[in-house]
């Protein structure tokens, strides 16, 4: 047996602050509707949905309705809107949507008897209902009784095709609402924009459309497009444009509108814009969102902001140059074993690793017996190795020291030093340094990794010998 389902949405939000207005909305919401059907139509004020072979897949009627209920709620939520969402059901199309317009007041509305049904729920009698009136027909069941040929004949093969189509002899035929692979919606400002940051206004509007579309894609957004299309009396470029792009795809574009305001921030414009254009230009298909938390537990899902918005955030607000992250380089030496790179570039490589650490912890357990050669390197390093005092043949640091390790000797065979420590060693030639490390702790109990450098004009002679603090353990 088939299964239709009608909805009605209607904004309730005032008008002022509304991101949607009651067609927009309804363009939502079947662009929503698609993560649960494929069958989706706009039919006048009502939004269609077939879900005859959606039903097994989400474990029955009653299940798909709360989904269904579930993700409108946590839509409007999202963004801020009040709506009312009327819905009825049916064996068909036709009246599903009888039962949805004879909703009214009613509570009982969507139990309504097929036969009971107003004459006025069917859109094909809806230019006929004086005369239907007249002759006594104000119920559907009323009309049924009357003979083929003769509501043929009087009131045109329309209505008749309607009523096949309404008892289910007749097939529906919809044109089947289906979402482009790219979003790109042009939307109109009420007035001319002066200001880069009153341009939110409308690119919320327009962030609204474009989760629906993600959402009934089942997409997360990592790159988009805002063009303001500027006035042409004006002697300047016709558009301007601004790129965002994120680390991790997302479907709560709340993050997204943060990054978009603080860029706006920042911009000038040349001219008045009088329309914006929205447009993505890379997303990822999402699995569910337990896939995308890493976690089938609700409870341990993040709450909200990541790490990685917030440096995506601070980037934004503070430009590139003043948020960094440290990067990883394949080299022994101490110094040269990370760099500053500005974290907006590195931020891909910070959003994969929490992905990869459980995979690493179970990798990492599996070699458990394997021979470790990891070295003990600190917290902190210092940014120039400080010279220490030496005792006999000990290092001293506001105070004595007690040695834990070492010594732990780097492949530095031929380490070659900069030039101020060849001039402060006092070679004629750019010396090799060769290091010994130690972990010592000191009287106050803070642990130091300090080395020994021996510095050599030739492999064959040792010049002198002295010892330097490099860094802190926490």
């Amino acid at each position: 047996m088939r299964c239709w389902i009608a909805l009605h949405i209607s904004i309730t939000t005032e008008a002022g602050a509304a991101v949607l207005d009651d067609s927009a909305a309804q363009q939502a919401v079947a662009s929503l509707a698609l993560g649960l059907t494929p069958r989706v139509a706009l039919v006048d004020e009502a939004v269609l949905l077939d879900v005859t072979a959606s039903l097994r897949l989400f474990g029955g009627l009653a299940r798909l309705m709360q989904l269904l209920e579930q993700r409108l709620a946590h839509f409007f939520k999202q963004n801020s809107l009040v709506a009312t969402v009327r819905r009825a059901q049916g064996a068909t199309s036709l009246i599903a949507i009888g039962r949805l317009r004879s909703f009214g007041d009613q509570a009982d509305g969507v139990k309504k008897r097929v036969a009971d049904l107003p004459m006025h729920t069917l859109t094909a009698a809806r230019r006929h209902l004086g005369v239907l009136e007249r002759i006594g027909c104000r119920r559907w069941d009323d009309l049924l009784r009357l003979p083929r040929d003769g509501v043929a004949r009087r009131f045109g093969a329309e209505l008749l095709a309607a009523l096949d189509r309404a008892r289910g002899s007749a097939s529906d035929d919809y044109v089947w609402l289906v979402l482009p692979e790219h979003f790109e919606e042009k939307l109109e400002l009420d007035a001319l924009v002066t200001h880069a940051p009153a341009l939110m206004a409308g690119v919320e509007r327009l962030l609204v459309r474009l989760q629906a579309w993600l959402l009934g894609r089942q997409s997360g957004l990592s790159a988009l497009r805002l063009t303001w299309h500027l006035d042409k009396r004006r002697d300047v470029a016709p558009t301007g444009e601004l790129e965002i792009r994120t680390a991790q795809p997302a479907q709560d574009l709340r993050h997204v509108a943060r990054l978009l305001s603080e860029h706006l921030a920042q911009q000038q414009l040349p001219a008045p814009v009088h329309s914006l254009t929205l447009q993505s230009l890379v997303t990822e298909v999402l699995v569910d969102s337990a896939a995308a938390t890493g976690s089938l537990l609700m409870e341990t899902r993040q709450q909200g902001d990541s790490a990685v918005e917030l440096v995506e955030r601070l980037s934004a607000r503070l430009g590139d140059a003043q948020v960094q992250a440290w990067q990883a380089c394949a080299d022994h030496r101490p110094e040269q074993m990370q760099r500053w790179v500005p974290a907006r570039s590195a931020i891909k490589s910070i959003a994969g690793s929490a992905r990869s650490t459980a995979a690493k912890s179970i990798k990492r357990l599996q070699d458990a017996d394997a021979p470790r050669t990891e070295a003990l390197y600190p917290s902190w390093l210092l940014p120039e190795p400080l010279q220490l005092a030496t005792l006999g043949n000990s290092p001293v640091y506001q105070g004595k020291l007690v040695r834990l390790t070492g010594p732990q000797r780097l492949e530095a065979a031929e380490w070659l030093l900069p030039d101020a420590a060849a001039a402060r060693s006092g070679l004629s030639a750019k010396p090799w340094a060769l290091r010994d490390y130690f972990i010592y702790r000191s009287q106050q109990g803070s642990l130091l990794w300090i080395y020994s450098e021996r510095l050599v004009a030739t492999p064959e002679a040792v010049q002198q010998r002295a010892w330097y603090l490099h860094g802190f353990f926490a």
